[in-house]
């Protein structure tokens, strides 16, 4: 269900097994297990009047374990599952704003800005890029001014799976910029006239459902390697929000207006 649609919030399966009353494998499942640099989705599974909270899913094989705070399910017992909306929305926020801004770096830095990993969380997510230098203020700057248009633009993400070598052969070893993913059959996210990559993850299905994108801090973690720090979404309008009650308060304490302080 995950896949075929990452909207979905709340799903009816049967359970399959449990073991030692705390991991759940269903029939069907459309809470995402943890890949791809995207943690596993948290909710509920109801049955009855027992509400069981999922703190984790994780992909064992082809199987998808619900890790669960403790249980007492039957096998062949009914349940409704229930998504953490709100967790699971931010990260998809996140991760299509990874795409974007894996995409504004090439645009800016130039073609050798490759990603050399990337996490993506709640409130903030980071993404590692190879270039010779640190990044320049005036270059994090564009990087973001790119990323934010594209989300106004409000491309599609176009999601399809693809034959390993039909893929490349289209669009190049480029789609392995969160690194070579196994199989004949590889899983292509594209933003339009933008971006591709091969990735597992989940996605918001155009790029103006990201919201704000904010760079909050670059640094240099090794030779060749720097480290973004983004927020996108609300957790970013909070973190502006935060930066002016400082800026406001600054201002308090020096007795002038904002537009002075410097």
């Amino acid at each position: 269900f995950y896949y075929r649609d990452q909207y979905m919030k709340k799903f009816e399966a049967k359970v399959l097994k449990v073991l030692d009353d705390k991991y759940v494998v269903l029939d069907r499942t459309a809470f995402y297990p943890e890949g791809g640099g995207q943690p596993g989705d948290t909710g509920t599974l109801k049955v009855a009047r027992k509400e069981i909270a999922v703190t984790d899913a994780k992909k064992v094989g082809n199987v998808v374990i619900h890790i669960t705070s403790g249980c007492k399910l039957n096998e062949e017992e009914k349940v409704i599952g229930q998504i953490n909306w709100e967790r699971r929305s931010s990260l998809m926020r996140h991760h299509t704003a990874t795409h974007i801004l894996t995409g504004s770096v090439r645009k800016v830095l130039g073609e050798h800005a490759w990603q050399a990993g990337a996490q993506k969380d709640v409130d903030v997510s980071r993404l590692d890029i190879s270039h010779w230098s640190g990044l320049l203020q005036e270059q994090v700057d564009e990087i973001e001014e790119v990323a934010n248009s594209i989300v106004i633009a409000n491309k599609p993400v176009e999601v399809k799976w693809m034959l390993r070598g039909d893929a490349e052969g289209t669009y190049g070893y480029r789609l392995y910029q969160g690194g070579v993913v196994p199989g004949p059959k590889i899983r292509v996210v594209k933003i339009e006239d933008f971006d591709v990559e091969a990735c597992g993850g989940v996605h918001c299905n155009m790029t103006g459902d990201v919201g704000l994108i904010k760079i909050i801090n670059t640094e240099r973690i090794q030779d060749g390697v720097e480290r973004i720090i983004f927020a996108a979404g609300l957790p970013a309008v909070k973190f502006v929000q935060n930066q002016e009650k400082k800026l406001k308060k600054t201002a308090e304490i020096l007795n002038a207006p904002a537009e002075r302080l410097v």
